[in-house]
Protein backbone atom coordinates (compact mmCIF):
# COMPACT_ATOMS: atom_id res chain seq x y z
CA UNK A 1 0.00 0.00 0.00
CA UNK A 2 1.67 3.19 -1.19
CA UNK A 3 0.58 6.54 0.21
CA UNK A 4 2.53 8.81 -2.08
CA UNK A 5 3.04 12.42 -1.07
CA UNK A 6 0.88 14.11 1.56
CA UNK A 7 0.79 17.88 1.23
CA UNK A 8 0.47 19.82 4.46
CA UNK A 9 -0.31 23.20 2.88
CA UNK A 10 -3.26 24.87 4.57
CA UNK A 11 -6.11 26.04 2.35
CA UNK A 12 -8.01 29.07 3.60
CA UNK A 13 -11.82 29.08 3.51
CA UNK A 14 -12.38 32.79 3.24
CA UNK A 15 -15.73 34.07 4.46
CA UNK A 16 -16.40 31.06 6.71
CA UNK A 17 -16.88 31.72 10.43
CA UNK A 18 -17.97 29.65 13.41
CA UNK A 19 -16.60 26.61 15.20
CA UNK A 20 -16.62 22.79 15.30
CA UNK A 21 -16.32 22.36 11.53
CA UNK A 22 -15.82 18.80 10.25
CA UNK A 23 -14.48 17.97 6.78
CA UNK A 24 -14.53 14.82 4.66
CA UNK A 25 -13.53 14.05 1.06
CA UNK A 26 -14.62 11.14 -1.17
CA UNK A 27 -15.04 10.14 -4.82
CA UNK A 28 -18.06 8.82 -6.67
CA UNK A 29 -15.91 5.76 -7.52
CA UNK A 30 -12.66 4.36 -6.18
CA UNK A 31 -11.87 2.05 -9.11
CA UNK A 32 -11.53 3.68 -12.56
CA UNK A 33 -9.62 3.52 -15.82
CA UNK A 34 -6.90 5.97 -16.71
CA UNK A 35 -8.45 9.20 -17.92
CA UNK A 36 -11.97 8.40 -16.69
CA UNK A 37 -13.70 11.48 -15.29
CA UNK A 38 -14.41 11.36 -11.57
CA UNK A 39 -16.37 13.52 -9.18
CA UNK A 40 -14.71 14.65 -5.97
CA UNK A 41 -16.93 15.73 -3.07
CA UNK A 42 -15.63 17.77 -0.14
CA UNK A 43 -18.20 18.19 2.65
CA UNK A 44 -18.06 20.72 5.48
CA UNK A 45 -20.36 19.87 8.38
CA UNK A 46 -20.96 21.75 11.61
CA UNK A 47 -22.12 25.00 13.15
CA UNK A 48 -20.04 27.31 10.96
CA UNK A 49 -21.62 30.04 8.85
CA UNK A 50 -21.15 29.82 5.08
CA UNK A 51 -22.36 33.16 3.67
CA UNK A 52 -19.73 33.40 0.95
CA UNK A 53 -17.98 30.04 0.59
CA UNK A 54 -16.40 29.68 -2.84
CA UNK A 55 -14.63 26.48 -3.96
CA UNK A 56 -10.95 26.90 -3.04
CA UNK A 57 -8.22 25.92 -5.48
CA UNK A 58 -7.22 22.33 -4.74
CA UNK A 59 -4.91 21.79 -7.74
CA UNK A 60 -1.91 23.20 -5.86
CA UNK A 61 -2.46 20.72 -3.02
CA UNK A 62 -2.12 17.60 -5.21
CA UNK A 63 0.66 16.09 -7.32
CA UNK A 64 0.06 17.22 -10.90
CA UNK A 65 1.76 14.02 -12.12
CA UNK A 66 -1.09 12.02 -10.59
CA UNK A 67 -4.20 14.21 -10.58
CA UNK A 68 -5.82 16.85 -12.71
CA UNK A 69 -8.48 18.94 -10.93
CA UNK A 70 -10.63 21.21 -13.06
CA UNK A 71 -11.22 24.34 -11.00
CA UNK A 72 -13.61 25.78 -13.58
CA UNK A 73 -16.08 22.94 -12.94
CA UNK A 74 -16.17 23.47 -9.19
CA UNK A 75 -19.48 24.36 -7.56
CA UNK A 76 -20.98 24.77 -4.11
CA UNK A 77 -24.17 23.09 -2.88
CA UNK A 78 -26.09 23.34 0.37
CA UNK A 79 -27.32 20.22 2.17
CA UNK A 80 -28.87 19.48 5.54
CA UNK A 81 -25.95 20.11 7.89
CA UNK A 82 -23.48 22.17 5.88
CA UNK A 83 -21.96 22.79 2.46
CA UNK A 84 -20.62 20.51 -0.25
CA UNK A 85 -17.92 21.38 -2.80
CA UNK A 86 -17.93 19.39 -6.04
CA UNK A 87 -14.98 19.12 -8.46
CA UNK A 88 -14.34 17.28 -11.74
CA UNK A 89 -11.15 15.23 -11.41
CA UNK A 90 -9.26 12.70 -13.51
CA UNK A 91 -6.23 10.56 -12.69
CA UNK A 92 -3.27 10.79 -15.05
CA UNK A 93 -1.24 7.84 -13.79
CA UNK A 94 -1.81 4.08 -13.44
CA UNK A 95 -1.71 2.26 -10.11
CA UNK A 96 -3.02 2.94 -6.65
CA UNK A 97 -3.16 6.71 -6.21
CA UNK A 98 -3.91 8.47 -2.95
CA UNK A 99 -5.68 11.80 -2.90
CA UNK A 100 -3.76 13.56 -0.13
CA UNK A 101 -5.13 15.06 3.03
CA UNK A 102 -6.57 18.57 2.58
CA UNK A 103 -6.14 20.90 5.54
CA UNK A 104 -8.46 23.91 5.75
CA UNK A 105 -8.48 27.00 7.94
CA UNK A 106 -11.54 29.14 8.70
CA UNK A 107 -12.74 31.84 11.05
CA UNK A 108 -9.75 34.02 10.26
CA UNK A 109 -7.23 31.23 10.84
CA UNK A 110 -8.55 30.34 14.31
CA UNK A 111 -10.29 27.13 13.22
CA UNK A 112 -8.86 24.12 11.39
CA UNK A 113 -10.25 20.94 9.88
CA UNK A 114 -8.85 18.25 7.58
CA UNK A 115 -9.96 15.46 5.29
CA UNK A 116 -8.52 11.94 5.28
CA UNK A 117 -6.47 10.58 2.33
CA UNK A 118 -8.59 8.68 -0.23
CA UNK A 119 -7.25 5.79 -2.36
CA UNK A 120 -8.18 5.14 -6.00
CA UNK A 121 -7.18 2.17 -8.15
CA UNK A 122 -6.40 3.51 -11.65
CA UNK A 123 -6.36 0.79 -14.31
CA UNK A 124 -4.86 1.12 -17.82
CA UNK A 125 -7.27 2.62 -20.35
CA UNK A 126 -7.64 5.05 -23.24
CA UNK A 127 -6.69 8.62 -22.52
CA UNK A 128 -9.94 10.55 -22.43
CA UNK A 129 -10.12 14.29 -22.32
CA UNK A 130 -12.88 15.70 -20.17
CA UNK A 131 -15.11 18.14 -21.89
CA UNK A 132 -16.37 20.75 -19.57
CA UNK A 133 -18.68 22.64 -21.83
CA UNK A 134 -21.38 24.61 -20.14
CA UNK A 135 -24.09 26.51 -21.87
CA UNK A 136 -26.37 29.01 -20.34
CA UNK A 137 -29.53 29.70 -22.24
CA UNK A 138 -30.79 33.22 -22.18
CA UNK A 139 -34.09 33.69 -20.47
CA UNK A 140 -36.85 34.63 -22.95
CA UNK A 141 -38.04 38.21 -22.58
CA UNK A 142 -41.04 38.69 -20.41
CA UNK A 143 -44.23 39.24 -22.42
CA UNK A 144 -45.65 42.75 -22.52
CA UNK A 145 -48.58 43.15 -20.23
CA UNK A 146 -51.30 45.63 -21.06
CA UNK A 147 -53.71 46.84 -18.47
CA UNK A 148 -57.20 47.86 -19.48
CA UNK A 149 -58.30 51.05 -17.77
CA UNK A 150 -61.13 50.62 -15.32
CA UNK A 151 -64.42 52.07 -16.44
CA UNK A 152 -65.72 54.57 -13.91
CA UNK A 153 -69.13 53.86 -12.43
CA UNK A 154 -72.14 55.99 -13.32
CA UNK A 155 -73.23 58.72 -10.95
CA UNK A 156 -76.72 58.51 -9.61
CA UNK A 157 -78.75 61.57 -8.61
CA UNK A 158 -82.00 61.37 -6.84
CA UNK A 159 -84.60 64.10 -6.63
CA UNK A 160 -86.32 64.55 -3.32
CA UNK A 161 -90.09 64.70 -3.77
CA UNK A 162 -90.68 65.87 -0.23
CA UNK A 163 -88.97 68.04 2.24
CA UNK A 164 -86.23 66.29 4.19
CA UNK A 165 -87.98 67.11 7.46
CA UNK A 166 -90.92 64.92 6.50
CA UNK A 167 -88.62 61.98 5.87
CA UNK A 168 -86.83 62.55 9.20
CA UNK A 169 -90.18 62.47 11.05
CA UNK A 170 -91.15 59.28 9.22
CA UNK A 171 -87.82 57.61 10.05
CA UNK A 172 -88.12 58.55 13.75
CA UNK A 173 -91.60 57.05 13.89
CA UNK A 174 -90.41 53.81 12.33
CA UNK A 175 -87.51 53.53 14.81
CA UNK A 176 -89.86 54.06 17.81
CA UNK A 177 -92.15 51.36 16.48
CA UNK A 178 -89.14 49.04 16.05
CA UNK A 179 -88.19 49.51 19.73
CA UNK A 180 -91.75 48.75 20.89
CA UNK A 181 -92.64 45.81 18.61
CA UNK A 182 -89.24 44.60 17.41
CA UNK A 183 -87.12 45.15 14.33
CA UNK A 184 -88.87 42.81 11.89
CA UNK A 185 -87.77 42.33 8.24
CA UNK A 186 -90.71 44.46 7.06
CA UNK A 187 -89.73 47.24 9.48
CA UNK A 188 -86.13 47.09 8.20
CA UNK A 189 -87.30 47.50 4.58
CA UNK A 190 -89.35 50.55 5.51
CA UNK A 191 -86.46 52.18 7.40
CA UNK A 192 -84.02 51.52 4.51
CA UNK A 193 -86.40 53.06 1.97
CA UNK A 194 -86.96 56.12 4.16
CA UNK A 195 -83.20 56.59 4.73
CA UNK A 196 -82.58 56.36 0.97
CA UNK A 197 -85.07 59.17 0.32
CA UNK A 198 -83.75 61.24 3.22
CA UNK A 199 -80.06 60.94 2.24
CA UNK A 200 -80.56 60.99 -1.50
CA UNK A 201 -78.58 57.75 -1.78
CA UNK A 202 -80.19 54.68 -3.39
CA UNK A 203 -77.57 52.44 -1.69
CA UNK A 204 -78.33 53.60 1.85
CA UNK A 205 -78.39 50.85 4.49
CA UNK A 206 -79.29 50.49 8.15
CA UNK A 207 -76.78 51.79 10.70
CA UNK A 208 -74.08 49.22 11.42
CA UNK A 209 -75.17 48.72 15.05
CA UNK A 210 -78.69 47.76 13.92
CA UNK A 211 -77.25 45.17 11.54
CA UNK A 212 -74.86 43.68 14.14
CA UNK A 213 -77.52 43.56 16.90
CA UNK A 214 -80.27 42.29 14.59
CA UNK A 215 -80.66 39.03 16.57
CA UNK A 216 -81.41 41.06 19.74
CA UNK A 217 -83.42 43.93 18.21
CA UNK A 218 -85.97 41.60 16.61
CA UNK A 219 -87.49 41.19 20.11
CA UNK A 220 -89.63 43.83 21.90
CA UNK A 221 -87.82 46.19 24.29
CA UNK A 222 -88.81 44.32 27.49
CA UNK A 223 -87.48 41.03 26.19
CA UNK A 224 -84.28 42.72 25.02
CA UNK A 225 -83.57 43.91 28.58
CA UNK A 226 -84.15 40.40 29.96
CA UNK A 227 -81.78 38.85 27.40
CA UNK A 228 -79.01 41.37 28.18
CA UNK A 229 -79.29 40.76 31.94
CA UNK A 230 -79.18 36.98 31.43
CA UNK A 231 -76.09 37.32 29.27
CA UNK A 232 -74.31 39.45 31.88
CA UNK A 233 -75.08 36.89 34.59
CA UNK A 234 -73.89 33.97 32.45
CA UNK A 235 -70.66 35.82 31.57
CA UNK A 236 -69.99 36.49 35.26
CA UNK A 237 -70.42 32.80 36.09
CA UNK A 238 -68.26 31.75 33.14
CA UNK A 239 -65.37 34.07 34.00
CA UNK A 240 -65.55 32.97 37.62
CA UNK A 241 -65.08 29.38 36.43
CA UNK A 242 -62.21 30.44 34.15
CA UNK A 243 -60.52 32.22 37.04
CA UNK A 244 -60.76 29.10 39.16
CA UNK A 245 -59.29 27.01 36.33
CA UNK A 246 -56.41 29.45 35.86
CA UNK A 247 -55.56 29.08 39.54
CA UNK A 248 -55.33 25.33 38.96
CA UNK A 249 -53.08 25.87 35.93
CA UNK A 250 -50.79 28.18 37.89
CA UNK A 251 -50.03 25.38 40.32
CA UNK A 252 -48.08 23.56 37.60
CA UNK A 253 -45.35 26.19 37.77
CA UNK A 254 -44.40 24.82 41.20
CA UNK A 255 -42.65 21.72 39.73
CA UNK A 256 -39.77 20.42 41.86
CA UNK A 257 -37.13 17.96 40.52
CA UNK A 258 -34.98 15.68 42.67
CA UNK A 259 -32.80 12.60 42.11
CA UNK A 260 -33.46 9.14 43.55
CA UNK A 261 -29.69 8.69 43.87
CA UNK A 262 -27.80 11.94 44.53
CA UNK A 263 -24.43 10.35 43.63
CA UNK A 264 -24.78 7.87 40.74
CA UNK A 265 -21.87 6.42 38.76
CA UNK A 266 -21.39 6.27 35.02
CA UNK A 267 -23.60 3.50 33.60
CA UNK A 268 -25.76 3.30 36.74
CA UNK A 269 -29.52 3.79 36.27
CA UNK A 270 -31.47 6.08 38.59
CA UNK A 271 -34.63 8.22 38.54
CA UNK A 272 -35.34 11.90 38.25
CA UNK A 273 -38.39 12.56 40.44
CA UNK A 274 -40.83 15.27 39.34
CA UNK A 275 -43.15 16.64 42.01
CA UNK A 276 -46.10 18.14 40.11
CA UNK A 277 -48.96 19.65 42.18
CA UNK A 278 -52.29 18.07 41.25
CA UNK A 279 -55.19 20.43 40.40
CA UNK A 280 -58.15 20.49 42.81
CA UNK A 281 -60.23 18.92 40.07
CA UNK A 282 -59.25 17.58 36.68
CA UNK A 283 -56.10 15.80 35.61
CA UNK A 284 -52.68 16.24 34.01
CA UNK A 285 -51.83 14.04 31.04
CA UNK A 286 -49.55 13.55 28.03
CA UNK A 287 -46.40 14.47 29.91
CA UNK A 288 -42.99 14.73 28.22
CA UNK A 289 -39.70 15.65 29.88
CA UNK A 290 -36.93 17.55 28.09
CA UNK A 291 -33.49 18.18 29.65
CA UNK A 292 -31.62 21.40 29.01
CA UNK A 293 -28.37 19.45 28.42
CA UNK A 294 -28.47 15.99 26.79
CA UNK A 295 -24.77 15.17 26.44
CA UNK A 296 -24.13 11.73 27.92
CA UNK A 297 -27.69 11.41 29.25
CA UNK A 298 -29.76 8.38 28.25
CA UNK A 299 -33.50 8.43 28.98
CA UNK A 300 -34.51 4.81 29.56
CA UNK A 301 -38.28 5.05 29.29
CA UNK A 302 -41.37 7.17 29.74
CA UNK A 303 -42.40 8.91 32.93
CA UNK A 304 -44.21 6.64 35.39
CA UNK A 305 -46.63 7.90 38.03
CA UNK A 306 -45.64 7.06 41.61
CA UNK A 307 -48.72 8.76 43.07
CA UNK A 308 -51.09 11.62 42.19
CA UNK A 309 -48.35 14.26 42.30
CA UNK A 310 -45.05 12.39 41.76
CA UNK A 311 -43.63 11.07 38.47
CA UNK A 312 -40.40 9.10 38.05
CA UNK A 313 -38.28 9.19 34.89
CA UNK A 314 -35.64 6.42 34.55
CA UNK A 315 -32.30 7.69 33.19
CA UNK A 316 -28.61 6.88 33.06
CA UNK A 317 -25.51 9.02 32.61
CA UNK A 318 -22.80 7.51 30.41
CA UNK A 319 -20.21 10.23 31.06
CA UNK A 320 -18.88 11.75 34.28
CA UNK A 321 -20.61 14.97 35.32
CA UNK A 322 -19.54 17.53 37.91
CA UNK A 323 -21.79 20.26 39.36
CA UNK A 324 -24.08 20.46 36.32
CA UNK A 325 -27.14 22.70 36.96
CA UNK A 326 -29.64 20.73 34.89
CA UNK A 327 -32.94 22.40 33.99
CA UNK A 328 -35.87 20.16 33.06
CA UNK A 329 -38.88 21.36 31.07
CA UNK A 330 -42.14 19.47 31.53
CA UNK A 331 -44.66 19.41 28.67
CA UNK A 332 -48.21 18.23 29.24
CA UNK A 333 -51.92 18.94 29.16
CA UNK A 334 -54.36 19.92 31.91
CA UNK A 335 -58.03 19.13 31.43
CA UNK A 336 -60.86 19.98 33.83
CA UNK A 337 -64.65 19.63 33.93
CA UNK A 338 -66.76 21.75 36.28
CA UNK A 339 -70.49 21.89 36.95
CA UNK A 340 -71.84 25.21 38.24
CA UNK A 341 -75.24 25.64 39.90
CA UNK A 342 -76.04 29.18 41.04
CA UNK A 343 -79.49 30.72 41.52
CA UNK A 344 -81.09 27.97 39.49
CA UNK A 345 -78.61 28.41 36.68
CA UNK A 346 -76.78 25.22 35.60
CA UNK A 347 -73.66 25.23 33.44
CA UNK A 348 -71.00 22.65 32.63
CA UNK A 349 -67.52 24.06 31.98
CA UNK A 350 -64.85 21.98 30.25
CA UNK A 351 -61.40 23.47 29.82
CA UNK A 352 -58.00 22.20 28.76
CA UNK A 353 -54.69 23.64 27.68
CA UNK A 354 -51.15 22.55 26.97
CA UNK A 355 -48.36 23.75 29.20
CA UNK A 356 -44.56 23.85 29.16
CA UNK A 357 -43.04 24.63 32.54
CA UNK A 358 -39.36 24.71 33.48
CA UNK A 359 -38.41 23.53 36.93
CA UNK A 360 -35.69 25.01 39.10
CA UNK A 361 -32.19 23.63 38.25
CA UNK A 362 -31.12 20.42 39.96
CA UNK A 363 -27.37 19.98 40.60
CA UNK A 364 -26.09 16.76 38.98
CA UNK A 365 -22.89 14.92 39.90
CA UNK A 366 -21.96 11.57 38.30
CA UNK A 367 -18.84 9.67 39.34
CA UNK A 368 -16.55 8.18 36.63
CA UNK A 369 -15.95 4.47 36.12
CA UNK A 370 -13.31 2.84 38.29
CA UNK A 371 -9.95 3.52 36.68
CA UNK A 372 -8.19 0.51 38.24
CA UNK A 373 -10.15 -2.07 36.25
CA UNK A 374 -10.46 0.03 33.10
CA UNK A 375 -8.58 -1.27 30.00
CA UNK A 376 -6.05 1.12 28.51
CA UNK A 377 -7.77 1.04 25.10
CA UNK A 378 -11.25 1.84 26.49
CA UNK A 379 -13.04 3.78 23.74
CA UNK A 380 -15.41 5.69 26.02
CA UNK A 381 -18.44 3.99 24.45
CA UNK A 382 -21.17 2.92 26.88
CA UNK A 383 -24.02 0.77 25.56
CA UNK A 384 -26.09 -2.38 26.06
CA UNK A 385 -26.63 -5.05 23.39
CA UNK A 386 -24.12 -3.34 21.11
CA UNK A 387 -23.65 -4.58 17.53
CA UNK A 388 -20.66 -3.70 15.34
CA UNK A 389 -20.74 -4.63 11.64
CA UNK A 390 -18.70 -4.06 8.47
CA UNK A 391 -20.45 -3.66 5.11
CA UNK A 392 -18.00 -3.87 2.15
CA UNK A 393 -19.26 -2.44 -1.16
CA UNK A 394 -17.71 -5.39 -3.06
CA UNK A 395 -15.77 -8.61 -2.40
CA UNK A 396 -15.16 -9.89 -5.95
CA UNK A 397 -12.14 -7.79 -6.95
CA UNK A 398 -9.02 -7.41 -9.04
CA UNK A 399 -5.67 -7.02 -7.34
CA UNK A 400 -5.27 -3.51 -5.89
CA UNK A 401 -8.97 -2.69 -6.19
CA UNK A 402 -10.20 -0.37 -3.45
CA UNK A 403 -12.95 -1.78 -1.24
CA UNK A 404 -15.08 0.90 0.41
CA UNK A 405 -16.24 -0.35 3.82
CA UNK A 406 -19.10 1.04 5.91
CA UNK A 407 -18.67 0.40 9.62
CA UNK A 408 -21.98 0.39 11.46
CA UNK A 409 -22.43 0.58 15.23
CA UNK A 410 -25.92 0.07 16.65
CA UNK A 411 -27.63 -0.41 20.01
CA UNK A 412 -31.29 -0.28 21.15
CA UNK A 413 -32.40 3.35 21.46
CA UNK A 414 -34.73 2.59 24.36
CA UNK A 415 -31.74 1.33 26.38
CA UNK A 416 -29.65 4.39 25.67
CA UNK A 417 -25.99 4.56 24.78
CA UNK A 418 -23.12 6.96 24.29
CA UNK A 419 -20.41 7.38 21.64
CA UNK A 420 -17.81 10.13 22.30
CA UNK A 421 -17.70 13.02 19.87
CA UNK A 422 -15.04 12.52 17.22
CA UNK A 423 -14.61 8.78 17.85
CA UNK A 424 -14.24 6.50 14.84
CA UNK A 425 -13.25 2.84 14.40
CA UNK A 426 -9.60 2.10 13.73
CA UNK A 427 -9.04 2.21 9.99
CA UNK A 428 -12.12 4.33 9.22
CA UNK A 429 -11.44 7.44 7.15
CA UNK A 430 -14.35 9.64 8.20
CA UNK A 431 -17.73 9.82 9.91
CA UNK A 432 -20.67 9.43 7.54
CA UNK A 433 -23.89 9.62 9.56
CA UNK A 434 -25.16 8.67 13.00
CA UNK A 435 -23.68 5.28 13.85
CA UNK A 436 -21.81 4.92 10.53
CA UNK A 437 -18.25 5.53 9.36
CA UNK A 438 -16.53 5.00 6.00
CA UNK A 439 -13.16 3.39 5.42
CA UNK A 440 -11.05 2.04 2.53
CA UNK A 441 -9.04 -1.14 2.07
CA UNK A 442 -6.71 -1.79 -0.88
CA UNK A 443 -7.07 -5.46 -1.82
CA UNK A 444 -3.37 -6.10 -2.48
CA UNK A 445 -3.57 -9.87 -2.10
CA UNK A 446 -4.98 -10.15 1.43
CA UNK A 447 -7.42 -13.04 1.87
CA UNK A 448 -9.92 -11.02 3.90
CA UNK A 449 -10.81 -7.55 5.08
CA UNK A 450 -8.94 -6.34 8.17
CA UNK A 451 -10.28 -6.98 11.65
CA UNK A 452 -11.38 -3.92 13.62
CA UNK A 453 -12.19 -4.00 17.32
CA UNK A 454 -12.63 -1.70 20.31
CA UNK A 455 -13.36 -1.84 24.02
CA UNK A 456 -16.64 -0.54 25.50
CA UNK A 457 -18.52 -0.62 28.79
CA UNK A 458 -21.76 -2.61 29.14
CA UNK A 459 -23.92 -1.11 31.94
CA UNK A 460 -26.19 -4.17 31.96
CA UNK A 461 -23.41 -6.59 32.95
CA UNK A 462 -21.39 -3.81 34.63
CA UNK A 463 -18.29 -4.96 32.79
CA UNK A 464 -15.96 -4.05 29.93
CA UNK A 465 -16.44 -5.90 26.65
CA UNK A 466 -14.88 -5.96 23.19
CA UNK A 467 -16.68 -5.49 19.87
CA UNK A 468 -15.07 -6.94 16.77
CA UNK A 469 -15.84 -7.07 13.07
CA UNK A 470 -14.02 -7.70 9.78
CA UNK A 471 -12.34 -10.78 8.37
CA UNK A 472 -14.74 -11.08 5.43
CA UNK A 473 -13.29 -13.27 2.67
CA UNK A 474 -12.18 -11.58 -0.57
CA UNK A 475 -12.35 -13.26 -3.99
CA UNK A 476 -9.83 -12.21 -6.64
CA UNK A 477 -10.17 -12.44 -10.42
CA UNK A 478 -7.95 -11.16 -13.23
Amino acid sequence: MILGFVFAAIIELSGVSGSDLYARAYFDSNNVKLGDPMTLYVDFIGTADFPSLHPPKLAKAVDSKEWKIDQESAKTDTFKDGRRLTYRVRPVKNGVLWLPEFRFSYNGGEGFCATAPVPVHVKPGAQIEIELAGSEEAMPPLPDESLSPLSPGDDFAWRRDFYSGRFQDALSALERHAWDKGQTPYMESAMIATRARLLGNPYAELPAWRVVARALLKHPLGRQIAIVLSFIFAAAVFFAAIGKTIRHFAAVSLIVVTMSNPNPKVGEAFDFLFSIPKPESGKISVMRFEPGEKYGLSILGKGQAVNDSLVRLPVRYDVPVKDLPLVWTVYGKISERQEINQAGFHMVSESSRSFAESAAPVLVNVSPLDSESQPKDFSGIVAEDLRFLELPDMLDVETNDVIAITYRLAFPKDKGGFVPRGWKPEGAAYWWTEGEWKGYFVADGAESTPFVEFCYYDPKSKSYKRAKTGGTKIKYHE
